[in-house]
């Protein structure tokens, strides 16, 4: 039904393992992560841990979202997810997301595995256009999205709800067409 693994020149992307769950919440945990996203909560329990695994794998096997772990090539060490989230088959259309350890933020490595998401979701699944929103004060996502060849849609205004503030998100997005005359791969 899916991919298990691939590899590119410096990581491994791969579907999640029982085994992932420390290595996982040593990321998530990160106060970088919690102010850089949404949907990640600052106190992560080791139970919401199991469970949301637990929730990957059913939501692979009904084609919903696609999430895999990032791993460095060179040490299988992890350092974060990518995945295509909020699969709309009706639409062709899905969103991607990433994050990365804050101590390999900057280094290219959502750009790179955020590529092949692209790659994964144009040609396994054929959809036609891929999204992504980012925190507008977020603006190394914003570039990892522009880098893969998104292009801006619109900024939604006080669209998220954070700890007593209320912050606007940016939206990009790939056209299936876009990415064919720009495929780097």
């Amino acid at each position: 039904m899916f991919e298990k693994k691939w590899s590119t020149r410096r990581l491994i992307i791969r579907e999640y393992k029982k085994s992932d769950i420390d290595s996982f919440l040593s990321v998530v945990r990160q106060p970088e992560i919690y102010r850089t996203t949404y949907g990640i909560p600052l106190e992560y329990s080791r139970e919401r841990a199991e469970w949301w695994f637990d929730v990957i794998k059913q939501n692979m096997k009904n084609r919903h979202a696609f999430e895999f772990a990032v791993l460095l090539k060179d040490n299988g060490q992890y350092i974060g997810n990518v995945g295509l989230i909020n699969i709309n088959d009706l639409h062709h259309r899905a969103d991607i997301s990433y994050y990365i350890d804050r101590d390999y933020m900057n280094c290219g490595y959502a750009t790179e595995a955020a590529e092949v998401m692209l790659r994964y979701g144009f040609t396994k699944w054929n959809f036609n256009k891929i999204a992504g929103c980012c925190m507008s004060c977020n603006p190394a996502s914003r570039r990892v999205m522009e880098k893969i060849g998104m292009k801006y849609e619109g900024t939604l205004r006080q669209e998220l709800y954070k700890e007593g503030d209320y912050y606007d998100i940016d939206r990009l997005s790939i056209l299936k067409s876009e990415y064919s005359t720009n495929c780097r791969s």
